[in-house]
């Protein structure tokens, strides 16, 4: 009888050895699948970001910042009346909210990629992505920096051509509070300063430097 080989005898090893792992008592391996557990790292609930909740602190945050910046320089019946203001100020508001939220979210990110590090993880892949994370997060960082800026410039803008669009639009005025004999109460409109002057030269009579009053082309100078 030939004796077995070698590589006969290591097979025969092997398929003792997978014989005896199937074998195995359920006990045996629910041993095993805790003592694994216990091994790999544990996720706690906690970590999990709530994206919805992020989302609304980010909108009232935005609320809050854009309406401080505006009402500086604006009254808030101007804001509400002008529908120009209002649109913008809606515009602005979601601008802030989105950078806010996307910061927020590269900041989790960032931290997630820590974690995995702490536990072990340290592929070259990973710290180049967590890198990457945190170059955008410091551009998003710049550009929320830059559009306060923005933002206050085009606020006050708005004031100084709300202010020269108010002065330009046509005022009232009426005669009889420059001349009590004026008994007409009829009211003038005018624009600029040159109208204004011409209405209170007709409303109040020019004197000379005799003391006598000048009055219209074809009258006698009163003394």
């Amino acid at each position: 009888m030939r004796k077995p080989t070698e590589e006969r005898k290591n097979e025969l090893l092997l398929k003792d050895e997978l014989e005896k792992l199937i074998s195995q008592d359920s006990s045996e391996m629910t041993n095993l699948i805790q003592q694994t557990k216990a091994v790999l790292p544990q996720r706690s609930s906690s970590t999990f970001l709530d994206y919805e909740n992020v989302k609304i602190d980010s909108d009232a945050t935005a609320t809050g910042i854009v309406d401080s910046i505006a009402e500086f320089y604006l009254d808030k019946g101007t804001i509400e009346e002008i529908p120009y203001v209002k649109q913008k100020n809606s515009v602005d508001k979601i601008t802030v909210s989105n950078l806010l939220f996307q910061m927020k979210t590269a900041e989790h990110a960032i931290i997630k990629l820590l974690e995995e590090i702490d536990n072990g993880n340290t592929h070259p892949r990973t710290f180049e992505v967590l890198s990457s994370l945190q170059r955008s997060k410091m551009e998003i960082v710049k550009h929320l920096a830059q559009f306060m800026v923005i933002m206050e410039q085009n606020y006050k803008n708005l004031k100084e051509d709300y202010r020269i669009k108010k002065s330009e639009e046509p005022t009232t005025l009426r005669a009889s509070e420059y001349s009590e004999e004026t008994v007409d109460s009829t009211s003038t409109q005018f624009r600029g300063t040159k109208g204004l002057i011409d209405v209170i030269r007709q409303a109040v009579p020019e004197t000379r430097a005799d003391g006598t009053l000048r009055k219209d082309e074809g009258e006698e100078d009163v003394k």
